[in-house]
């Protein structure tokens, strides 16, 4: 569910209206001038929200959520971020051996070939 403020639905109602009438569709562009912000927002599929305090506006989306609901997925976002870091470790160690792999493989050709022009 959307959430607009009157004075939200108002200003996007007008834009609206002033895009319409730019691209030529003058029909469409009157039916939206005659909408109420209550209208535009109903027809926008939003919630028109009483208080324009933009913080109620976070603490009307939030409900259903209490404060351990939160703190229970924040942990598990944690938990599943310091997995990630450790494969992410693993796979740095992993190719960091394979260049010190290549890098001795390359020394010793090198080397074999200083020998014979010797």
């Amino acid at each position: 569910m959307k959430f607009m403020t009157l004075g939200e639905a108002e200003a996007k109602r007008q834009k609206a209206v002033d895009f319409l009438r730019r691209i030529g569709n003058d029909d469409l562009a009157d039916k939206f001038d005659a909408m109420t912000p209550e209208e535009y927002a109903e027809h926008k599929g939003a919630e028109l929200l009483q208080n324009s305090n933009p913080q109620r506006r976070y603490s009307v989306m939030a409900v259903g959520k209490t404060k351990t609901d939160l703190q229970t997925e924040l942990d598990e976002a944690n938990d599943y971020i310091e997995e990630l870091e450790s494969k992410l470790d693993d796979i740095v160690g992993i190719a960091a051996d394979e260049v010190e792999a290549e890098d001795n493989d390359h020394g010793s050709e090198e080397d074999q070939e200083d020998d014979e022009q010797d």
